[in-house]
Formats: C-alpha cells, sequence, structure tokens
C-alpha cells in the first residue's frame, strides 16, 4: 500500500520543543499533522506521545473527522510509542465518522498492532503493519 500525501502543510504541533536537536530527542518529541488528498483524509502522528500530548491528538481528530471523506487513514509509521489514553482517542475518532467511512492506521509496528489488537480496534479499522 502506498503512502498517501497530505496537500495540507502541519495544522499542529506541540507548542514545547526541546532545546537539544539530536535525533534523539527530536524522536521523543510528539508531531502530528491532518491533510487532505481527493476523499482520503490523512492523519499522520510521529514521536512518543505522551498524556500530555492527548489534549493536541483529541483536537487533530476532531479536526480530521470533519474533514474526512470516505476514507480517514492514521499514519503512524514515525510514531515511537502512545499512552493507553491515546487508544482511547483512536476509538473515538470511528464514533465521530459516518458509518461508510474507512478508518485505515497505517505503518503500525507489531508492538502498535498488539495494543490495538487488545483494545478491540482491529475489529473497527484497517490496520497495516510495518515490515521488521
Amino acid at each position: 500500500m502506498s503512502s498517501i500525501q497530505p496537500s495540507a502543510q502541519p495544522s499542529a504541533q506541540p507548542s514545547a520543543q526541546p532545546s537539544d536537536t539530536s535525533t534523539d530527542a527530536v524522536a521523543d518529541t510528539f508531531h502530528a499533522s491532518v491533510g487532505a488528498a481527493g476523499s482520503t483524509t490523512v492523519l499522520r502522528l510521529a514521536g512518543r506521545l505522551t498524556d500530555a500530548d492527548v489534549p493536541t491528538l483529541r483536537a487533530l481528530i476532531g479536526q480530521a473527522a470533519a474533514e474526512a471523506g470516505r476514507r480517514l487513514v492514521v499514519d503512524v509509521h514515525d510514531l515511537a510509542s502512545l499512552v493507553p489514553a491515546a487508544l482511547r482517542c483512536l476509538a473515538f475518532t470511528q464514533q465521530q465518522l459516518p458509518p461508510t467511512t474507512e478508518v485505515a492506521v497505517e505503518g503500525a509496528s507489531p508492538e502498535l498492532r498488539d495494543a490495538l489488537e487488545r483494545s478491540g480496534l482491529t475489529r473497527a479499522m484497517t490496520v497495516v503493519t510495518t515490515a521488521v
């Protein structure tokens, strides 16, 4: 499956940026954006999603749900980790969308796929895992 490129610029990032710009510091920071390509809306998540980032995620999910066409792709290729509250936000996403909107989580690590399965989200969403 090819990755969808959003047409919009990133719409939200946490306001706190680390002073160290090393690769590890950047990977520890949560980044997210919403974009669209045709009838597909893409919600990109990257870095470490902590409890402090959940309000940002919730706002972006609301924006993505409002813009969603036939398909919502949650791109987690660059997501290092997430907290249980973020899983609840993903579950809430499905409830905000019309029943005809397909939701796909693209780029899930095996660990994230396991967490999605344990939470029951794989019954409502297509999950595409990354090769190990």
